[in-house]
């Protein structure tokens, strides 16, 4: 298994109830390739399953006992392994943790997917620079289908941006030497001295009033507290 972790960029596992229902979800209908199992493919305990070197692995939930049996020796493991055994019945999977899988055309994939009989909104562009839509599987594990694309404008002041690389959120003037984006006072300011007042020729009272209208529209500063 630490061989699977090491050859691909993205390498989980997570636990199901019913294997042969995980398998028809991942494999049969969101186009996964199994590409190992044990101890075999056709009744699998543990699978790996790719899509675009991206790898999901399926492990079927233990019983108390087939946990007792496995794990007798050891008694530290034992009862690591019984706890999680007792947490996964009485909780519901997946809460919490959303798994990003890439892919290189999330509206013909989500098309494709819908073929098969699967239910998701359709793909929606996001203010962080890519593509995505969001499914459940089985077990209650969410899945997000994205693919990164190229934002018209800036989303901290607005501005076009007609030559972004794909996944560029901030214009040029928004960033840093580091490309992080700079504080909301700095771009406020740059807004001001570098938009309004030079360009639209506004005095500076009223170029504040612009600036802080204008930022508050934006997607970066959303959450900002005014």
């Amino acid at each position: 298994m630490s061989q699977t972790i090491q050859q691909f960029p993205l390498a989980i596992i997570i636990t199901v109830k019913d294997m042969q229902k995980s398998l028809a979800f991942y494999r049969d209908a969101l186009g996964f390739e199994m590409k190992e199992a044990w101890p075999d493919r056709e009744r699998p305990m543990w699978t790996n399953l790719l899509l675009d070197r991206q790898s999901v692995m399926l492990g079927v939930a233990m019983r108390a006992e087939d946990v007792k049996q496995w794990c007798g020796d050891d008694p530290e493991e034992l009862a690591s392994k019984l706890a999680e055994c007792d947490s996964f019945a009485k909780n519901k999977p997946g809460v919490g943790i959303t798994t990003y899988l890439r892919v290189d055309d999330v509206d013909a994939y989500h098309a494709k997917v819908k073929t098969k009989g699967i239910q998701a909104r359709a793909p929606k562009t996001q203010f962080y620079g890519q593509r995505d839509f969001t499914l459940q599987d089985p077990d209650g594990y969410n899945l997000c289908f994205y693919t990164p694309i190229a934002m018209q404008n800036c989303q901290s002041c607005g501005m076009p941006m007609t030559d972004a690389a794909c996944g560029q959120m901030f214009c040029a003037y928004c960033v840093d030497e580091k490309g992080e984006l700079k504080p909301y006072e700095a771009v406020l300011e740059g807004c001001i001295s570098g938009y309004f007042i030079p360009m639209q020729k506004l005095s500076r009272p009223e170029a504040e009033m612009a600036a802080h209208a204008l930022l508050a529209k934006q997607p970066a500063w959303a959450a900002r507290k005014k």
